[in-house]
Order: structure tokens, then sequence, then C-alpha cells
């Protein structure tokens, strides 16, 4: 059985106010794909490393990239997630592991356009590395609690 794997079955349960919608055939919480966030934020890796490499096609901006509310699952925990969730300890925890994954991608990307390559590395394999780390796992909290 993959790790997935667990957050799935045949049935669509409606929760009482304050829980959402779950359609867990779907792997999915109010809208919201476990896998699919996991893949877009583990991403996030490789496209700061190519920056910092000089091979990347893309302009990253640095406002955009350390607010946490511009990605689907910011927008998520701001809508969707917020409404349903926000009482939860879990939501909370996940709302702040979530800022601090943004705000340290901001960090690789000003040190990188200072021109402290050193730096930006240190940050990508230290801060940001942890702060992915503990986003996936808050994100599998969330999703264990709420599931309860």
């Amino acid at each position: 059985m993959g790790f997935f794997d667990r957050f799935s079955s045949k049935s669509v349960a409606s929760q009482l106010p304050g829980k959402a919608v779950e359609d867990e055939a779907q792997g999915t919480l109010a809208g919201l794909n476990l896998k699919q966030v996991m893949d877009a934020h583990n991403a996030w890796k490789s496209k700061l490393q190519q920056v910092l490499d000089g091979t990347s096609k893309e302009q990253l901006d640095i406002a955009t990239v350390s607010a946490d509310c511009n990605c689907f699952l910011g927008k998520w925990i701001y809508g969707e997630g917020k409404t349903l969730y926000g009482r939860m300890r879990e939501y909370e925890d996940v709302r702040k592991a979530h800022a601090e994954f943004h705000l340290h991608a901001g960090e690789v990307l000003t040190q990188h356009l200072l021109g402290n390559q050193e730096e930006s590395e240190r940050i990508l394999n230290t801060k940001f590395r942890s702060a992915s780390n503990r986003n996936q796992l808050q994100l599998v909290r969330l999703f264990t609690a709420a599931k309860r």
C-alpha cells in the first residue's frame, strides 16, 4: 500500500458545518489534492536551483514568490481551507508552515539577486528544505485530522 493510498476510498462524505465535503476517491480535502499540492511545492526546489544555476527560463518575482497567498495552496488556505478548517490547530500549523516555505523561497531569490551565491545556496539547502519538509508534514497532519 502506497503512502497516498491511505487517503483513498470510494465514498464522498459530507461532514458537519465547519468540516468539508471530502472526495476521498480523489485524495482531496475540500478541493485540495494532497499529492498535487506536494508535487507542486516539491518542484520549487528545482525552480530555485535553476535560477541559482543560471539555467532558468522563468523570471521569478521576489514579492510574488515570498507571498504565501498566490499559489493554489495559498489560495485554498486563505479561502475554503480557512472557512472549513480555520478552527483546527492543524490548519494553523499548515498556514504557518506554508508561509515560512514562501518566506525562505523569497530569501533564496533575494540573496541570489544581491550576488550572494553561497548564501542563497545555503538557504536553499537548509532553511528552505526544512520549511518544505515541515509544509508537507503539516499538510498530512491536516488531512489526517480532518478525516477523523
